[in-house]
């Protein structure tokens, strides 16, 4: 074999070692979000409108995505924007979406709507909320639930909760509320694939329910909140949630905009006073 003939060799068996390990990090990526989602390459090429021979061979690294095939198997995989910026980069593609500070003047007109949408909702309580639970705002009826705290990123629902007995004390049905607030905090994280904050949440939450505590079915149409105020006078709330639609912004689409209501007139008559 001649000097020339090798040295081609050399470089085929170079390019074909390499190439692929490239390519497998979009690869795994898809792989393993896809068993998350519990969707086997069949159902995922159904909903994507794409062959499950090519969505293996994205797999296995025999094919490189577009840009334009990632944003599709993105939407059918139903992912959080931050880990679609993860899927474009893993194929060597810039990312798609940014993460705005929330002070910052790109998101001021989308703040100030919020804003004026929660004390539009006075006198029933508003808490805007990040994917973590931090108090990023509040009406005046909703900082009741802060314990005294200011709204700001340092102000965590969660924790007031975990480690504040003064904010517990008064949840009439806490043996409702924490499994609830367990399941909420679980489902959070697997959307987002696994999120370490809310899991160590989740944890400690654990350890505060007791253990053997039933699964409690309200007789009410939906899980209320029930608040004591002193003497025999009760609140009872049941809250919704609101995120923005068709966000484009990482720090937009982890926003939560929990509204609460009265439950009965009694609750209505006493928030309006």
């Amino acid at each position: 074999m001649d000097l020339g003939h090798r040295l081609r060799s050399i470089g085929r068996m170079t390019q074909t070692s390499t190439a692929p390990t490239a390519r497998s990090a979009f690869g795994q990526l898809l792989k393993d979000w896809r068993q998350r989602r519990r969707m086997s390459q069949l159902s995922l090429a159904l909903e994507t409108d794409v062959s499950a021979r090519h969505i293996s061979f994205l797999e296995t690294g025999r094919s490189i995505p577009s840009r334009e095939m990632i944003h599709r198997l993105a939407e059918g995989l139903e992912l959080p924007l931050e880990i679609r910026n993860s899927f474009l980069g893993s194929a060597g593609f810039s990312p798609a979406f940014r993460a705005s500070g929330w002070d910052s003047e790109q998101l001021a007109p989308l703040k100030s709507s919020l804003t004026r949408l929660m004390d539009a909702h006075a006198p029933f309580p508003a808490l805007l909320l990040d994917r973590h639970f931090n108090v990023l705002d509040a009406n005046a009826t909703g900082a009741l639930f802060l314990q005294g705290r200011a709204p700001g990123p340092d102000t965590n629902l969660v924790e007031i909760m975990l480690t504040d007995p003064a904010a517990r004390a008064p949840i009439l049905n806490w043996n409702e509320m924490a499994p609830a607030m367990l399941t909420r905090l679980q489902a959070e994280s697997r959307h987002a694939g696994g999120d370490p904050v809310l899991d160590a949440f989740a944890a400690r939450l654990t350890r505060l329910i007791h253990p053997g505590t039933p699964s409690l079915v309200p007789n009410t149409p939906c899980l209320t909140v029930r608040y004591a105020l002193g003497d025999g006078v009760e609140l009872t709330l049941f809250s919704s949630v609101m995120e923005v639609s068709s966000a484009f912004d990482v720090t937009i689409s982890d926003l939560r905009l929990e509204l609460f209501f009265p439950a009965d007139d009694q609750s209505r008559a006493l928030l309006s006073q």
